[in-house]
Formats: C-alpha cells, sequence, structure tokens
C-alpha cells in the first residue's frame, strides 16, 4: 500500500531535465489518489516540485524554462492547467475552462498550449477506473440520461493572457491528438462522446482556423498514440483489434495525410507508444513477450531495438517512454524483484541509469516471490506462456494453485513489481503458487495472436488456461485438487464462465465481473466491445450472447464463489455482480457478494483494498487449505 508510482516522465527538449508524477497506491473515501510533480537536472537528485493534492501530465516548454501540468487544486476531480513558476516554484493556473485536462501540449514557439478537456459527466475508460468525471454544474437530483451530453474538446490557452479558446469543431470528439502544425493537430476522433464510439474511431486532421475536422483514415481495428512528422505530411500511430481504450498494443504504421496510403513499418512489433525521432525514422515502445523493448524503426522497416528485456516500461497497460532532441531516453522502469522507479537512457548507451529513489526503502522490507518464466502447449498445438510466481520458502510438496486471470482479454501479464495489487506477491507469501496466463488474445505476441478469441471469448482462451494448469500439476508444483481461479474484468468474466463450463476449480473469486453479455450490452458505457469481440447481434435470440453468459449455464456450477465489485463500475455495472450472485444461490452453490461503495472499474480505498484482500485470503484459506508462512 505504501507504494508509490511513478508515472508520465517526460524528458526536456536538450535532455537536461526530468520530470514526472509520484502518485500514492491508495485513496480515501471521496478522494483522488494524491499525486505530485517531481523533478530533476540529469545526474541531480529529484525534488518534489508541486504540493498537490492531484497534479499530472507534466509537460516542459521548448526551451525548458517552464513547466505546465494539470491539477485540480480548488476543483476536486476537475484538473485545471497550472505553470510551474521557474523562479518562485510556485504554481500558476492558467486558463478558466469548466471540463477536466487529460492532455497537455506545448506549441513549438513556447507561447500557447493546447489542451484536451473533458466535459464533466465524460466517462473514464476501464483501465482509468470506469467511473463518471464529476463537477460542479452536474445535475444529481434528477440524474438524466440522454447521449451526446459531454464531450472531448480541444483548446488553445495563451501563456501570456491566459485566454483559452475552442478550436475543435462541435459535434467532433477528440480522443489524442499531436500538433501538425501551429494551426492543426493529428488526432484519433470520433462524432459522438461516448466510451463506446471509441471503438470505431478514425485518424484525421483537426484545423484551428476553420473548427473543420478532415477523416484521413478509417481503420479497421482501434487506435492509438498519433504522432505528426517534422514536416506535417505524415503520421504514425498504433492500430490494433483492442478490448480497452489506452492499452492499444499493436503494429506502428504510417498514413499520408494527403493520400490516406497507410504503410505497416513492423508488423512484428506489439508497439503502444510511437513518435517521431526525425522525417525518416520512428521511435516506438512496446511488449514483447512477458517483457517490454524500446528502440526505433526507420521508414523501409527496419527495427533498431536499443532494449529489451525482463521488466516493464511505463504503465501498468501501456509501454511508454519520452525522447530528447539529442536521443536521451526517460522511462519508468519496474520489474519483478525491481519497484518502479524513473531511468533514462543516454544516446548511443544500452543500460539505463536509475534517475529515482522513490521505493527503495520500501522494496528493502518485502520478499518477493521468485518469479519464473512458464510455457506449455495448448490442446491446438499453440505454445502459451505465463509467469508463476512461487513462495520464497521452497518445498517439495505440492501448492494450492490460484490462477489469476488478466483483464483486457488483450492486456498482458508482465514483469512487474506488484500487478494487481499486489495480489500475487501476498499470494505467494500466503504459500500458494500462482499462475499468471497470458492466454491467446493477449497483446505481446502479435496481432494474430490478439485476435485469436475473436468470435470466441471463454473458448479457446479457457482451453489455454486450463492446459496451463495441466502443466503445473505436471511439474510437481501444484495440487490438482487444490485449485482456484479469480481475476478483474475480463479475469472476471472468465473466472465466473470457468466455473460454468468445469468443475476442476475448488474455489472462484470473480472481480468486476461480466455475467450476462445482453444485460451488460444495455447497462454498460462500452457496448460496442462486446458487439466487437462477440462478432455477433446482441438482439439475435439464442447465439453468442447467450451460449457464452456464465448465468445462462450457472445451475451446473457448484464452486464456491466469492464476488466482489465496485458499485459505481460503468464498464463492468454492479447488476452483472448481482445476476451472479443470484443464479449462483438458486443452483444451491456457496456464494457471498461484497460491493464496494464509492468504487468504479476496481478499488482504489485504503480500507477497501485491504478488506478486499482479507476476504480473497479467507476464502481461498477455507476452501483450498492453504498453508500459511
Amino acid at each position: 500500500m505504501r507504494l508509490r508510482r511513478p508515472t508520465e516522465a517526460v524528458v526536456s527538449a536538450d535532455g537536461r531535465q526530468v520530470a514526472f508524477s509520484v502518485a500514492e497506491a491508495f485513496t480515501h473515501p471521496n478522494e483522488r489518489a494524491r499525486s505530485r510533480i517531481w523533478t530533476a537536472g540529469l545526474g541531480d537528485e529529484p525534488v518534489e516540485a508541486t504540493s498537490g493534492p492531484v497534479d499530472a501530465l507534466p509537460r516542459w516548454s521548448p526551451d525548458g524554462t517552464q513547466l505546465a501540468f494539470a491539477s485540480d487544486r480548488g476543483h476536486p476531480g476537475l484538473m485545471s492547467l497550472h505553470l510551474l513558476e521557474p523562479d518562485t516554484g510556485d504554481a500558476r493556473p492558467l486558463g478558466a475552462l469548466e471540463g477536466s485536462v487529460e492532455q497537455v501540449q506545448w506549441s513549438p514557439d513556447g507561447r500557447s498550449i493546447l489542451l484536451l478537456v473533458a466535459d464533466p459527466g465524460s466517462d473514464r475508460a476501464g483501465a482509468q477506473q470506469a467511473t463518471k468525471i464529476s463537477g460542479a454544474g452536474e445535475s444529481d437530483d434528477p440524474r438524466v440520461l440522454r447521449p451526446s451530453l459531454a464531450w472531448r474538446r480541444l483548446f488553445q490557452v495563451s501563456v501570456e493572457t491566459g485566454e483559452a479558446s475552442e478550436v475543435s469543431p462541435d459535434g467532433v470528439n477528440v480522443w489524442e491528438f499531436d500538433l501538425r502544425d501551429p494551426s492543426s493537430v493529428v488526432a484519433v476522433l470520433s462524432n459522438q462522446p461516448s466510451e463506446s464510439a471509441w471503438y470505431s474511431a478514425y485518424l484525421g486532421i483537426v484545423d484551428f482556423e476553420t473548427r473543420t475536422a478532415r477523416a484521413v483514415y478509417s481503420p479497421q481495428w482501434q487506435l492509438q498514440s498519433p504522432s505528426a512528422s517534422p514536416d506535417g505530411t505524415s503520421a504514425a500511430f498504433v492500430e490494433c483489434f483492442c478490448s480497452d481504450r489506452t492499452i492499444v498494443a499493436g503494429p506502428p504504421k504510417v498514413v499520408d495525410l494527403a493520400t490516406g496510403e497507410v504503410t505497416v513499418l513492423a508488423s512484428d512489433v506489439d508497439a503502444g507508444w510511437v513518435r517521431w525521432r526525425d522525417r525518416s525514422s520512428v521511435w516506438y515502445a512496446a511488449w514483447q513477450g512477458l517483457g517490454s523493448a524500446c528502440g526505433w524503426i526507420e521508414l523501409d522497416g527496419t527495427v533498431h531495438e536499443l532494449w529489451s528485456g525482463e521488466a516493464s516500461l511505463g504503465a501498468r497497460y501501456q509501454p511508454r517512454m519520452d525522447a530528447a532532441a539529442n536521443g536521451t531516453l526517460v522511462a519508468v522502469r519496474e520489474s519483478a524483484g525491481e519497484p518502479p522507479e524513473i531511468v533514462t537512457l543516454a544516446a548511443g548507451e544500452h543500460d539505463w541509469h536509475t534517475v529515482s529513489n522513490l521505493n527503495g526503502d520500501l522494496a528493502a522490507q518485502l520478499e518477493t516471490p521468485r518469479w519464473r518464466r512458464l510455457a506449455w502447449t495448448a490442446a491446438d498445438g499453440l505454445e502459451i506462456e505465463g509467469l508463476l510466481a512461487l513462495p520464497q520458502r521452497e518445498t517439495d510438496d505440492s501448492l494450492p494453485l490460484v490462477v489469476l486471470v488478466h483483464g483486457g482479454p488483450t492486456a498482458s501479464w508482465n514483469y512487474q513489481f506488484a500487478a494487481q495489487y499486489g495480489h500475487p506477491n501476498l499470494l505467494a507469501d500466503a504459500g500458494y503458487a500462482v499462475l499468471l496466463p497470458n492466454p491467446r488474445g493477449s497483446s505481446g505476441r502479435g496481432e494474430e495472436f490478439a485476435r485469436m478469441n475473436h468470435g470466441d471469448m471463454g473458448g479457446g482462451d479457457l482451453e489455454d488456461i486450463l492446459a496451463g494448469i495441466d502443466a503445473c500439476v505436471e511439474a510437481g508444483v501444484a495440487d490438482a485438487d487444490r485449485v482456484a481461479i479469480m481475476g478483474g474484468s475480463y479475469g472476471g468474466f472468465m473466472s465466473a464462465w470457468a466455473i460454468t463450463q468445469t468443475d476442476r476449480f475448488a474455489a472462484a473469486v470473480p472481480m468486476a465481473v461480466v455475467s450476462n453479455w445482453l444485460s451488460f450490452h444495455l447497462t454498460t458505457n462500452i457496448g460496442r466491445f462486446d458487439e466487437l469481440f462477440l462478432d455477433a447481434d446482441p438482439y439475435q435470440p439464442g447465439g453468442p450472447y447467450f451460449d457464452r453468459s456464465p448465468v445462462a449455464h450457472a445451475r451446473r456450477c457448484r464452486t464456491p464463489t466469492l464476488i466482489v465489485h465496485g458499485e459505481l463500475d460503468l464498464c463492468t455495472p454492479v447488476g452483472q455482480a448481482r445476476e451472479l450472485y443470484q443464479a449462483l444461490v438458486d443452483a444451491g452453490a456457496e456464494t457471498e457478494l461484497v460491493v464496494y461503495p464509492r468504487e468504479g472499474h476496481g478499488w482504489q480505498e485504503w480500507d477497501h483494498q485491504i478488506d478486499v484482500w482479507r476476504r480473497i485470503r479467507e476464502w481461498l484459506d477455507g476452501h483450498l487449505a492453504g498453508d500459511g508462512p
């Protein structure tokens, strides 16, 4: 709980300064997770430069003398633009906007700042807890629902005067952007503002002077990380079949902005972030199996990998970094045995230099599991891999096994210090073996692998997981009679689905669950997701919406099941948990439902995180008889 999470690491254009935000791993009731901006000259110790309560999105001015950032000081829950004064260190508010700032970019001349601002009432994506952005002006009594009420818009703010002007057109929602020239951006756009609309977003150009948007490329799948070339003629981006906004990982592509012609730069690179390095090459950060990689790609497709390894660069869901003009790279780096810290990589070097020491004292107090890569063969011959966390105390006895299924499903388990609220670490410490599988549909193994569960959720991917359990049993690691399954979001669906398809599990803990695909479609904020992944019509009688719903098969379930859910979840609404609970009650299965108020797609409050862990531990100990330390 005391782990400090650095994020959003950026480097000044001259490569001499870094800035990053540091967030706490918990909140208190009716608060957001506190975060501060830290800065450092390369070679110097980082210092805390802001006082919060919630400061994020640091961005250096082109000349490196000023730092812009977003903060919710004075209006909790709504992020507004601030400038850090170089002489006094004071934070000066800039621009008066009613929404919440989500992206910040300086103009090349440093005279203005471009902002992506979400209207109050906009939804956050699943990876962002999937709750509403609240703010004054919203009416809670009565609550009114109507399509197209809250948009994401572009505003240009004068650094000198603070005057803000809206520059994107009405009726166009902006998800991400990058400046193409002083009066236009290349952006991921949609003609509706809902989270569902993101799944059908297109790449376009927004012109500030005319306040118009022109579509450049309509993709087959989902888009992320648009970047305009130095001469403004092309744009780089990532496209892949993907389940969640902010976690797209796929092949980098380049589009000619005049003709719309698209070129795939590297089909075997699972990039989550791209930026132009110069006119003829593009920086990238990517997932690579269970690890990550970074480097650059020439326009002829030649890949120059600067680094790859058993560690994660960037955030939990998105590999990313930042690059200075001189080639200096900065990123957040963590591994299974190393907590997250800020690192830099100078041009011409191959080893990261650690800049921060945010978690050094804490890491020394924690006993990490014994981690190993595990590979096995699925029923159809496909090789599947995952991570296995084992207790530090070695034993020749078979252990109770907990299978922890990741969300998405186009996410993945990677070498990280304390994934999923630290549950793998806690479970291993409690005497369990923990399998973290990356079944078909996961990212990190290319576009074809990521699409393998398209139209087959709970099919081949469940078989992959069951084969992984067999591999653990055959290796003598796991006791076949003491196996549990748990997970959140898609992992919650898979946990609920598995116990209605097999009696293999002695216990289950579905979290943020999907139990009924039709009612999910009608109540979630991402109804386009299930249409895409089930590849079916939700209103077709029977069909996949019925066949792949856990509640439709719940009568056969006898597995003791603890269901955990956030009351304000917009992505997997709490009704999904209640349906599964009642279906299991009707089936006569032992079950319990725990709903956490104020929480969205996951849990952030200190007391809630501890309560979730204690309930999981008691449930598993009660049904798997795990031996504690």
